[in-house]
């Protein structure tokens, strides 16, 4: 996992949470931080074994979810979508982090499309699909005060009433 050490300590990887974090200083909804992320990670690299995928590494898998929303500021700031954004800032830090081409690209395209409804009649390698799944199931809405105003809550699939 060398690969995802030089992201996670790349200087822009870095700016880019600090971004973030700034960015979502006051929000009361669920925020777009490095546990996030590696949650997201964590679930991406499930899934796919789950489905018994042997294609996508590990290191992909966390690439593309430890970057997935590293735009997200701008999207506050420019109201661009963030997973268009993530995905330009991705390409030079998974350039320097040593990703061949090929593997970048499917990265991307997984960051791209990640915001993309489940049953989008669009084509999608596993690891989008994956990355998908994992970003909506990081989310615990039965945990969360602002739930019940998040315009998300109903795509998410831990929307339950239920607080512990």
């Amino acid at each position: 996992m060398e690969r995802v050490g030089l992201i996670i300590t790349h200087h822009s990887y870095l700016e880019y949470l600090y971004q973030n974090e700034a960015a979502e200083k006051e929000r009361i909804f669920c925020g777009h931080n490095f546990d996030h992320l590696l949650t997201v990670a964590r679930l991406t690299c499930l899934l796919l074994l789950e489905e018994g995928n042997s294609l996508i590494s590990r290191e992909m898998a966390y690439a593309a979810a430890l970057l997935h929303d590293i735009g997200r500021w701008q999207e506050y700031s420019s109201c661009v979508d963030h997973a268009e954004s993530s995905a330009v800032l991705a390409g030079p830090i998974l350039a320097d982090a040593g990703f061949s081409i090929e593997e970048a690209a499917l990265i991307v395209k997984a960051i791209r499309q990640h915001r993309l409804d489940e049953n989008a009649d669009i084509h999608r390698s596993p690891l989008s699909r994956a990355l998908n799944k994992a970003d909506r199931y990081a989310r615990l809405c039965f945990r969360c005060d602002a739930c019940d105003r998040c315009n998300k809550r109903e795509k998410m699939p831990h929307k339950h009433d239920l607080k512990y």
